[in-house]
């Protein structure tokens, strides 16, 4: 039956083919190499998702002390949180804190850390913590 085959084949027998190890070695190989590139991205992703939609809260406060300086009577910005009048703050992320120069926003959510950034009410302008600009990047800020 063998020669059978072997002549049917002219002359070349048939082989199956063998998976070895080399080729589950470069299969991995490959999806190692797609995930350390695609892994960061959907983080960094999703960390400027954080901060854009933290963005929103920010502003809603910026406008809140806005309002306070105008019409408080005192021409000076609140110095706590709670004499703005705002209900449907979102603190899931991040937590919200007001001084009377500057409006901060802060997460441990983002890494083991602390990080945050920061509006100042003198120059009106977004700043990232300087240990915080590994994670959240300042072209995200307006």
């Amino acid at each position: 039956m063998a020669n059978k085959n072997k002549d049917m084949n002219n002359g070349v027998s048939a082989q199956k083919s063998v998976f070895s190890i080399i080729d589950l070695l470069m299969i991995i190989m490959i999806v190692g190499v797609v995930s350390t590139i695609v892994l960061p991205l959907q983080q960094t992703r999703k960390h400027e998702t954080l901060v854009r939609a933290s963005l929103k809260e920010m502003e809603k406060i910026i406008l809140a002390n806005e309002d306070f300086k105008l019409y408080s009577g005192w021409d000076t910005y609140a110095m706590d949180i709670g004499q703005l009048n705002l209900r449907d703050l979102d603190t899931s992320v991040f937590r919200f804190a007001i001084t009377d120069t500057s409006v901060v926003a802060t997460t441990t959510m983002l890494g083991t850390r602390e990080k945050g950034y920061w509006f100042d009410l003198r120059d009106k302008r977004f700043k990232v913590n300087e240990d915080s600009k590994d994670v959240i990047v300042d072209i995200w800020l307006p």
